[in-house]
């Protein structure tokens, strides 16, 4: 059977893995795969001569991680088209802390019943849209998810709460409207969210779930997806 490919977007901080982890816990026994669209920022050498640090570093800093741009977008459709035609793909793997990709390994992903692209430019991306059979907005208002950002970039990645800010206010806000945003209005469902827990915080109650998986559910049903 072809891959049912569901994609969720929404901006940074909206709750996407959360829900997309919470789809993939509901329907294990229909076979569920999440791709994540994060493996695809281009490696640090597709910028130029990073020999020295002060080079890495100044190409660090210029980079707007939020914007399209910075992902091999190609590779991501050519991936997501082998999977949907049933082939297993390698996958990169990225790492924040080097903001590079992890040299000599991969993910290997196999095609399953549904499969769950997420990210906040699954939507954003022309080549990735002819391959999605459901689309999926998380509306998440922006306080929530820059406090979600900031408590993820400074207890998990280390960063100072200054530099999240001016990463923010500086390219993310105007990013997301640029890119992000405008793609509520084309998605096939706009889930509004729950205020769910994200990073480490008190687990999100099962009604809070069940909200927001209830219209993606009954679509996978309606579909035949569930009944495997």
């Amino acid at each position: 059977m072809t891959p049912f490919i569901i994609a969720i977007t929404g901006g940074s901080g909206s709750g996407k893995s959360t829900i997309a982890a919470a789809l993939k816990e509901r329907c294990a026994a229909a076979g569920v795969t999440i791709f994540n669209e994060d493996g695809y920022y281009w490696p640090i050498s597709h910028y130029g001569d990073v020999a020295d640090a002060a080079a890495r570093q100044t190409v660090i800093d210029q980079v707007n991680y939020d914007d399209p741009a910075s992902k091999d977008t190609a590779l991501m459709a050519r991936q997501l088209s082998a999977l949907k035609s049933g082939h297993p793909i390698e996958q990169p793997i990225y790492n924040y802390d080097l903001h590079d990709r992890v040299p000599d390994r991969t993910l290997r992903i196999e095609p399953t019943n549904i499969l769950v692209v997420e990210g906040i430019h699954v939507l954003s991306i022309p080549e990735l849209r002819p391959l999605v059979d459901l689309s999926v907005y998380v509306d998440t208002p922006d306080d929530l998810r820059l406090a979600r950002r900031m408590r993820r970039d400074v207890l998990e990645r280390g960063r100072s709460v200054d530099s999240v800010l001016r990463q923010y206010l500086g390219s993310v806000r105007a990013s997301h409207y640029r890119h992000t945003y405008p793609v509520m209005f084309e998605a096939d469902l706009v889930i509004a969210d729950e205020g769910l827990p994200a990073y480490g915080q008190i687990q999100a109650s099962d009604e809070a779930i069940n909200r927001m998986l209830a219209p993606i559910l009954a679509r996978l049903d309606q579909e035949g997806r569930l009944r495997v």
